[in-house]
């Protein structure tokens, strides 16, 4: 298969497109994958927290300074996540793998595999963009804050549009965990059983790294 038929062979058949890519990764695939998605998910970024506006002052920090430190963060956070976060997942699964009696290689094997198990989350950020293009602006006062920056969390997440791009980053969760499974099952040589059970380790984890802040926001409001 060349690269667009493994694009489109992990939407519409993942099991034998992953088992393809296992038997000859080519991990520039993998990067290319990843680095669209890093590039979609820094507009994405940009774009959520332009429509955030502060005012009055957090701890001694006036509303410009903290808008611009969010911001930052915010990309700084997304480039960590697609770029840091790929080869973290990846040696996350071959440990476990590696526990379950899988013989995979990390480089370049589950790289390449687990890089195209991100094609998901390119159309959740595509579509996290769009959604953030008719987000309405929200006025955040941080002098009435009570809770801090989970207050900011709580006040961002409360518009419809935000709750569906909550849902919508879920689903696109979901799917890459779909992937992964037949990426885990070829690229490691194991059973769907132990792959699911890998699967699912990591995406338990995922959701509370990714969500535990947004959760914890909502709660305290």
């Amino acid at each position: 298969m060349d690269f667009l038929e493994r694009i489109i062979g992990m939407i519409t058949k993942p099991d034998a497109t992953t088992d393809d890519i296992a038997k000859a990764p080519r991990m520039e695939e993998g990067l290319v994958i990843v680095g669209i998605y890093m590039i979609f998910m820094i507009i994405s970024v940009y774009l959520t927290y332009s429509h955030i506006q502060f005012t009055g002052s957090y701890q001694g920090m006036d509303a410009s300074s903290l808008s611009t430190l969010l911001m930052a963060g915010g990309i700084i956070g997304a480039i960590f996540y697609s770029l840091i976060g790929w080869p973290i997942t990846t040696g996350a699964a071959h440990i476990l793998s590696m526990f379950s009696g899988g013989n995979g290689k990390f480089y370049p094997k589950m790289l390449t595999l687990i890089g195209y198990c991100m094609i998901p989350l390119i159309f959740v950020s595509l579509i996290s963009i769009i959604l953030a293009l008719f987000t309405p602006t929200t006025v955040v006062n941080l002098s009435s804050l009570s809770s801090g920056l989970q207050g900011i969390a709580s006040n961002s997440t409360s518009s419809t549009l935000s709750i569906l791009s909550i849902i919508v980053s879920l689903a696109g969760a979901v799917w890459a965990a779909y992937m992964m499974l037949y990426a885990v099952k070829n690229g490691e040589s194991l059973s769907i059983n132990k792959s699911a059970v890998i699967i699912l380790i990591l995406f338990i984890a995922g959701f509370v790294l990714t969500y535990g802040s947004i959760v914890l926001g909502l709660l305290s409001r």
